[in-house]
C-alpha cells in the first residue's frame, strides 16, 4: 500500500459512548504490526482523550483538532491541510478519525472530496459506538446520533454489561431501524470482535453505508448541537475527601471527563456519563488538573474550590 491511498476509518458516537476505549483496543491489537495514525477531535480546548490513549504501550501517532468539529466549516480549512501534512510526515498505514461526540458526520463526503486529500486517502469503514443503556432515548432526541448510526458500516452496541440482554437487543433493533445495512456487534468496554479486526487488517474494506445515503440528505457543514461545554484547568491538587464531593457534582452532568492531581502525588482519571461516575488511577504524569463538562451548567467556582483545601 502506498502513502497516496491511506485507508481512513471514522470512529463516531455520542458523548461517553466509548470511542476512545475502542481506539485503545485497536492500538493494543495492531500497534506492533501496523503504523497507526489517530486524529482526535475534541469540541473543547482541552483534549482529555489523548491522555487516555497515551497509556497504551503500543506506538501510534496523533493529530489533535480541538475547539470544534472537524466536520464544521469553521475548522475545515485548517484541518484538511493539517491532515495532508500529517500523512506526509508520518506516513501511517491506517488513519482513525475519532470525531467529537457532538459531531454530525454526514458531511464527511464533502471533506474527503477535497482536492487536497484526493488520492491520499480512501474512506475504508465507518464505526459508530453507541451507549446501549441510553441509546433509544438519545436517538429520539438528537439528530447527530441518528446520523452517526446512518453513516456506520459497523455499530458497536456498547456497555452491554450494564443492562439486560433484552435491553441490549432493543438498542440493536433501534439501530437496525435507522440503518438496515450495517453490521451490529454487541460489546463490553468497546472491544471489537475478531471479524472486525480482520477486516481492518486486510485493507480490503470499502465503506458501504455512505452509498445508501441520498446526496440531498447531506446538509452543508454546520456546527454541533447547542450543548454547553465548560472546562476547568488548575495547577492545584485535590484531597480524597473533596474528590468524593466532586463526583457528586458530576452526577447530574450529561458527560464529564478529565484528570485530577491528588494531594498525595497520584493522578486519577474521571469519567462521568449520565450519572455513572468512575474514578481510576492514571499512570502517566500530568502538569495540571483538567476537566471538561458537557450539558447542564456547572458552578465552576464551586468545583474549583474543592482543589487545594
Amino acid at each position: 500500500m502506498t502513502a497516496q491511498t491511506v485507508p481512513l476509518y471514522l470512529v463516531s458516537g455520542f458523548l461517553g459512548s466509548g470511542k476512545s476505549s475502542f481506539l485503545r483496543n485497536i492500538i493494543e491489537e495492531m500497534g506492533d504490526c501496523v503504523k497507526i495514525g489517530v486524529v482526535q477531535n475534541e469540541f473543547s480546548s482541552v483534549n482529555i482523550d489523548s491522555g487516555i490513549l497515551a497509556q497504551s504501550k503500543k506506538p501510534f501517532y496523533v493529530l489533535e483538532v480541538n475547539k470544534g468539529s472537524v466536520f464544521c466549516l469553521c475548522l475545515l480549512n485548517d484541518f484538511i491541510p493539517s491532515l495532508a501534512a500529517f500523512i506526509e510526515e508520518f506516513k501511517p498505514d491506517k488513519i482513525f478519525i475519532e470525531a467529537t461526540g457532538l459531531a454530525d458526520p454526514l458531511a464527511i463526503l464533502q471533506m474527503l472530496n477535497n482536492p487536497v486529500l484526493s488520492g491520499k486517502t480512501r474512506f475504508a469503514r465507518a464505526f459508530t459506538i453507541i451507549d446501549a443503556p441510553v441509546f433509544v432515548k438519545q436517538s429520539g432526541m438528537l439528530k447527530s446520533v441518528l446520523n452517526q448510526v446512518r453513516i456506520a458500516d459497523t455499530v458497536l452496541v456498547n456497555k452491554c454489561d450494564k443492562i439486560s440482554r433484552e435491553e441490549a437487543l432493543s438498542a440493536g433493533r433501534r439501530v437496525r431501524e435507522l440503518n438496515p445495512f450495517c453490521n451490529i456487534e454487541y460489546s463490553q468496554f468497546a472491544k471489537p470482535d475478531k471479524n472486525e479486526l480482520e477486516i481492518i487488517k486486510s485493507d480490503c474494506s470499502n465503506a458501504q453505508a455512505l452509498t445508501n445515503i441520498i446526496v440531498s440528505d447531506i446538509k452543508p457543514l454546520s456546527s454541533p448541537p447547542d450543548i454547553k461545554v465548560n472546562t476547568l484547568v488548575t495547577a492545584k491538587k485535590i484531597s480524597a475527601r473533596n474528590l468524593e464531593k466532586l463526583t457528586e457534582i458530576l452526577k447530574p452532568m450529561m458527560r464529564a471527563k478529565g484528570f485530577v492531581r491528588m494531594d498525595d502525588g497520584s493522578v486519577k482519571t474521571i469519567q462521568a456519563v449520565n450519572g455513572d461516575v468512575s474514578v481510576m488511577d492514571y499512570s502517566l504524569p500530568v502538569l495540571r488538573s483538567e476537566l471538561v463538562f458537557f450539558g447542564e451548567e456547572i458552578n465552576l467556582s464551586s468545583a474549583e474550590k474543592l482543589f487545594d483545601q
